[in-house]
């Protein structure tokens, strides 16, 4: 039974829809045209690429052949769509027009937005108060669009901020998002990281946690950059640090970050052969009292701490994968498993708030840690830079 039915243009519109049922469910792909069915609990997501300019190049696709007068339609229709009709919209080729039609959808949560807007359309999406991870990709962007967005209902719940070839933007303009309360997460991809950026980003402490930066083709990251944003106690491409170490890990959140420019799906299958290759052996000592891990400790080994749990799908890939390069490591290494489900000091004791995070710690003291997966190979990178090698 249909919980309520959305009204698209009869003619359709271009891209594609997909339904998914939170809490279970396959996806099914649906036609962005007239009545669509949605039952209790069931969401859309819209996805929408009008890059194209209309010419007559034969190797374009059909969604690719839309020239500004069908975006201005394409904006027309989403403009008369209801407010709650999507969770997600990813739209590439978006133009101002279009980014203040899809800002009437309130009930968005992700918003992806590639295209030659300006921050006119920008600045109009103040109205999204379900919307918490927004990513924004235009040479035209500078920044000061951002301003409309400060005291907003949008500001009140954005946690995530990605910025990618921006190359107009100008790092002053992101202090106006200072006094966002739930931006935790900020990522600059394919612009200049200099110190301008790191006075702009510092400006958002306390509350943020994560940044993720990348340079431009062809240009370094600045070691002391980097430096500056692990010693403030942020998590830099994946890697945090305790303010004394920032220095030794400042070149491994430079490498990490030319590491991610491998395709993403290679790197799933890398994580995913090196757990094949190493089934749990047991290397990892499964610890669910604090006081036995204070033991573990004071100890002559630096400590690995693998924390998990039993519903953690990455859990399953990462742990055997720390079992092989701890055991690779001898006696130089002690590997500690803590299911947060059985042991739940953890969270608390580390300030981890996902699962899977790996800590090293020597004498007691934090070194550095990580969360998600990552392949053998560069865990190794990072357990050397810390100076702990395999045998």
């Amino acid at each position: 039974m249909s919980a309520r039915v959305i009204e698209f243009p009869e003619q359709g519109i271009p891209g594609t829809l997909v339904r998914y049922t939170e809490g279970g469910g396959e996806p099914v792909e649906l036609d962005p045209c007239g009545p669509v069915a949605l039952s209790s609990g069931s969401r859309l997501v819209y996805v929408v690429d009008v890059t194209g300019s209309g010419d007559s190049d034969d190797s374009q696709g059909p969604e690719d052949a839309f020239d500004v007068h069908d975006k201005e339609a394409l904006a027309a229709a989403l403009a008369q769509l209801p407010s709650d009709a999507f969770v997600v919209a990813d739209l590439a080729g978006a133009t101002d027009a279009m980014v203040r039609a899809v800002a009437g959808q309130r009930a968005v949560r992700t918003l992806v937005l590639a295209g030659d807007f300006t921050d006119e359309g920008i600045g109009a999406l103040g109205c999204m108060p379900e919307l918490t991870d927004l990513v924004l990709e235009s040479p035209r962007f500078t920044g000061a669009g951002l301003a409309a967005l400060a005291g907003s209902e949008t500001a009140a719940s954005l946690d995530s901020l990605v910025l990618s070839n921006a190359t107009a933007f100008r790092p002053e303009h992101l202090r106006a998002l200072a006094d966002v309360p739930q931006l935790a997460s900020l990522t600059f991809d394919g612009m200049p990281v200099d110190h301008a950026l790191a006075d702009a980003v510092l400006a958002h402490l306390p509350q943020l946690a994560e940044v993720s930066v990348a340079e431009r083709p062809g240009h370094a990251l600045d070691r002391g950059v980097l430096e500056r944003l692990l010693a403030a106690g942020l998590g830099v491409n994946g890697i945090s640090a305790p303010p004394e170490n920032a220095a030794l890990f400042a070149g491994a959140a430079a490498e990490a970050a030319d590491s991610a420019g491998l395709a993403e799906e290679e790197d799933e299958e890398e994580v995913a052969e090196d757990a094949e290759a190493a089934p749990e052996r047991g290397v990892l000592r499964e610890v669910t009292e604090e006081g036995e891990l204070e033991r573990l400790l004071a100890g002559p080994a630096p400590v690995l701490v693998d924390l998990t749990a039993p519903w953690c799908g990455p859990c399953s890939f990462l742990t055997p994968v720390l079992e092989d390069v701890v055991e690779a490591c001898g006696a130089a290494l002690t590997g500690v498993k803590i299911d947060i489900d059985r042991a739940a000091w953890a969270p608390e004791r580390f300030g981890a708030l996902s699962v899977p995070t790996v800590i090293l710690l020597r004498d007691g003291r934090e070194v550095f840690r990580f969360s998600g997966v990552a392949p053998r190979r560069q865990i190794e990178g990072w357990l050397a830079t810390a100076g702990v090698s395999a045998r």
